[in-house]
């Protein structure tokens, strides 16, 4: 893993800059639907992005990991409607990949991912870090379901530029939001009305279910987040972290919903210490 002052140097670079070295670095495969980028050898460390979906947003920590790492970050096929579509599909390519265990990040959606993942697979999962995440539950049924009936019934323009809003919102305090809402609007368009509406079907559908979410696997897990996310409430968090009473959190007083975005050396030494222990154990 690179210092800090080696990845402060890099974030001195534009945005586009380290886009194209991610472009150049990553190879892109396409596989039954679903693109994935993998670089680096040794232990494997899986990348979950979050609703926008693209493997694009973990630039910077992907740039800094596949140094000391086998890195794989994946893009969501548009026609998942669950999680557990979503899980089995990022589990496909752990096959194709030929990897046993993989140290898993998810950040915002990614990280209820990881969840339904570690739920499903625990023996395939190494340690675990959520950022800007937690669980959706039944206070979030009603607002989740109207989303989503709106979704369906709103002039398509209308959609796009609400979801803007939405992102400038969520990432007000990112330098580089105008480069990230681009990406978002692109993939938004790549998958059309249909591909939008199931990306909140998906968080729904947890939402009714994660009653059924037992905790079970033991092992590494940190958590990284701010106070100020506008997404993720406390009660969303608490629910994450009875699952794993053993986390260790970190819990910024600022910093919104992207930490990787607004506080990038913290989120980049967080991660790179929890990777070095996990993987000596």
């Amino acid at each position: 893993m690179t210092t800090r002052n080696q990845d402060e140097k890099r974030r001195m670079r534009t945005i586009e800059q380290r886009a194209a070295e991610f472009e150049r670095t990553f190879t892109r495969t396409e596989r039954a639907g679903w693109r994935y980028h993998t670089a680096g050898h040794g232990d494997a460390v899986l990348l979950l992005p979050g609703g926008v979906g693209i493997g694009i947003s973990w630039v910077d920590l992907a740039l800094a990991l596949h140094g000391d790492y086998r890195t794989v970050t994946v893009d969501y096929p548009p026609t998942a409607t669950t999680l557990d579509e979503l899980a089995d599909g990022v589990l496909a390519i752990v096959d194709a990949e030929d990897i046993g265990r993989a140290h898993v990040v998810g950040q915002s959606a990614g990280g209820m991912l990881a969840e339904v993942i570690t739920q499903r697979a625990p023996d395939r999962v190494a340690s675990l870090v959520f950022s800007g995440t937690g669980l959706y539950g039944p206070e979030d049924v009603d607002r989740l379901a109207g989303k989503l009936a709106a979704f369906r019934n709103t002039p398509w323009e209308q959609t796009i530029d609400a979801a803007r809003t939405a992102l400038r919102t969520a990432w007000r305090e990112s330098a580089e939001a105008a480069f990230w809402i681009a990406q978002a609007e692109a993939a938004y368009r790549r998958a059309g009305r249909d591909g939008l509406a199931n990306s909140y079907a998906m968080m729904l559908d947890l939402a009714q279910r994660s009653g059924e979410l037992r905790p079970g696997w033991e092992g590494p897990t940190l958590m990284l987040a701010a106070a100020d996310d506008l997404l993720i409430t406390p009660v969303h968090r608490q629910r994450l972290l009875d699952l794993h009473p053993d986390t260790e959190l970190r819990l910024y007083p600022d910093g919104g919903h992207s930490l990787l975005l607004t506080r990038p050396a913290d989120y980049l030494t967080e991660v790179a210490e929890h990777l070095s222990k996990a993987s000596a154990k």
